[in-house]
């Protein structure tokens, strides 16, 4: 039960981290085609950029990550948006690799703990007194079975959270792909003509 304790206190904390980070980005609209133009494709706000003033705003960060290429023609544009989508949906996957490990791992050690709990309570079974410790048996089942079930109950609640941020992150990077084809045809229409 202790391994189990331990995914399912990592667990709730991972889970509790992506909602806090999911909320902030889902602050951010998407941004208008006329905000796009007249700011985000200047070349000179780009290199205005800093850390500090983007937050979680997937947009700005995008703009953040492509400023430092060299953006003086349409296929190093192509690039740099490719590049940083990809670094951005590395960070919309945080803790992915955890949450399938937990999916997997959880019911594995309920049925663990269960095969134990089985043994340690057959050992109470002795030939020819079956009836007499018939109680400590059966309790000794029941108990050997509230870690399966703890098992369970770690996978399905992480299941419903990793698809849930899955969602989400599909979501966003569809806007954020939009985002970068729109600022891509701007972007070449105001500093490449």
């Amino acid at each position: 039960m202790w391994p189990l304790l331990l995914f399912s206190i990592l667990s709730v904390s991972c889970i509790i981290e992506r909602l806090i980070f999911w909320n902030k980005v889902n602050n951010y609209k998407k941004i208008s085609n006329e905000f796009l133009v007249n700011q985000f494709t200047d070349i000179a706000y780009l290199k205005s950029l800093s850390n500090k003033n983007i937050g979680y705003d997937p947009y700005k960060k995008l703009l953040f990550k492509i400023k430092d290429f060299d953006l003086s023609n349409q296929r190093n544009l192509s690039i740099a948006l490719s590049i940083s989508i990809q670094s951005i949906q590395y960070e919309f996957e945080k803790f992915n690799n955890f949450f399938a490990t937990t999916i997997s791992i959880a019911p594995l050690l309920g049925l663990l703990g269960t095969v134990f709990g089985l043994i340690n309570s057959f050992s109470f079974i002795e030939l020819g007194n079956a009836g007499l410790n018939a109680d400590e048996v059966t309790g000794g089942i029941s108990e050997a079975l509230v870690s399966t079930a703890a098992g369970l109950i770690i996978a399905i609640f992480t299941l419903i959270f990793s698809n849930y941020f899955k969602s989400i992150k599909i979501k966003k990077i569809k806007l954020l792909n939009e985002f970068c084809g729109r600022f891509e045809s701007f972007f070449a229409l105001k500093n490449f003509n």
